[in-house]
């Protein structure tokens, strides 16, 4: 019998997440702001029934793996104000409690009843276990967002920048020494890969699911819309999958991850461009190409809004991203594009890249990579 956070039997693990969950139900019912509050939804792989459940020689038994993801659901658009501190406390109590990370994410009511469909929102109303409030509320909300066929293409975009992104990371990983270097960060960014570059083509093909396992199933359907490395990305879907719900570490060492990291980044590369010139009907064939391109990445966001953004980061931040018109994490993308598909000793993408991030054109990886997820973590 499979427990209601993860596919396997595990009691103990499964009790430990209660009492956990228990905890925040009557700590949220007691609070000063209780009527305020909507829902509490746990989100993500243990809120979908899909956690992951690790064993590994570092550890004794099982343990819990992915984080803890909650979602706060406020009946007004101001967020209580003690909620952030009720939010804080228990993150680092859900931690001490558990091993892992524990987050939480306040959301008005009125974002999801006036949401516009995206991954997140299908994923957290079809996918999520109700802690405390209206068991009702997700039947209120809006067909549209659990609908996956209106999931926009934009949504796949972003899903292939951030994995992406974490390949870029396990590359700067791997440039350390092996004694520092991180193998299972590697080793989990390479998984996350190995889901993501299918999920992508089911998402454009109107097929995503919020279960891994029935993506999976849905990989052998007559797609019309498929990548030039389908068959080896249906291949890495498997080895995803089993990572999600069973993850291991098995730190095969440098070289074999630098090999695996090279194949990766080739066939993300190819895979990205493909699903950008389904989206804008524009074909780049090379790396190059996409990162030169003077045209907006995203023609359907508000140019006005752009510039309005570009105008905050530089009040708030002292600098902002190149391209006034476009979204700014066109930038971010024509830089990953151009790092990715370029081989790292080359001082001349670098400065390229600096310059498409808006900083003072170097050659130094380390002052690039900074700049990069800085941004990164502002606009992922």
């Amino acid at each position: 019998m499979a427990d209601r956070y993860f596919i396997d039997n595990e009691p103990a693990l499964a009790a430990r997440l209660d009492v956990f969950l228990g905890k925040l139900h009557r700590s949220l019912a007691d609070s000063p702001f209780a009527a305020q509050i909507v829902v509490l939804l746990l989100g993500g792989g243990y809120g979908r029934g899909e956690g992951g459940v690790y064993r590994g020689s570092e550890v004794e038994g099982a343990a819990l793996y992915n984080d803890l993801e909650f979602y706060v659901v406020t009946t007004g658009l101001r967020t209580p104000e003690k909620l952030p501190e009720w939010c804080h406390h228990w993150a680092e109590e859900g931690h001490r409690e558990t091993g892992i990370e524990v987050e939480f994410k306040i959301l008005p009511a009125s974002a999801l009843r006036q949401g516009q469909p995206s991954m997140f929102y299908y994923d957290l109303v079809l996918g999520h276990r109700l802690v405390w409030g209206d068991e009702g509320f997700c039947a209120t909300l809006p067909e549209s967002l659990s609908d996956p066929k209106l999931i926009p293409a934009t949504e796949v975009t972003r899903l292939l920048f951030n994995r992406g992104t974490g390949l870029l990371f396990c590359r700067e990983k791997l440039g350390e020494n092996e004694a520092e270097m991180d193998s299972g960060f590697i080793e989990r960014n390479h998984a996350k890969a190995w889901l993501a570059l299918a999920d992508a083509v089911l998402a454009l093909n109107g097929r995503y699911h919020w279960s891994c396992q029935r993506r999976h199933s849905l990989l052998n359907e007559d797609l019309p819309l498929l990548p030039p490395d389908w068959p080896l990305l249906k291949k890495w879907h498997t080895s995803g999958v089993l990572f999600k719900l069973h993850p291991r570490h098995e730190f095969p060492g440098t070289p074999f991850l630098s090999q695996r990291q090279t194949e990766m980044t080739q066939v993300w590369l190819r895979t990205f461009l493909w699903a950008e010139s389904v989206r804008l009907k524009r074909i780049w064939p090379e790396a190059d190409a996409y990162a030169s391109d003077a045209a907006r990445i995203f023609p359907e966001s508000s140019a006005l809004k752009n510039v309005a953004l570009r105008v905050r980061d530089r009040l708030r931040l002292g600098s902002r991203l190149p391209g006034l018109f476009d979204y700014p994490r066109a930038a971010l993308q024509r830089a990953l594009v151009l790092l990715l598909g370029s081989p790292e000793n080359d001082s001349a993408i670098w400065r390229r890249a600096s310059s498409l991030l808006g900083i003072v054109p170097t050659s130094t990886p380390a002052v690039v990579m900074s700049a990069y997820r800085t941004w990164w973590q502002r606009y992922n």
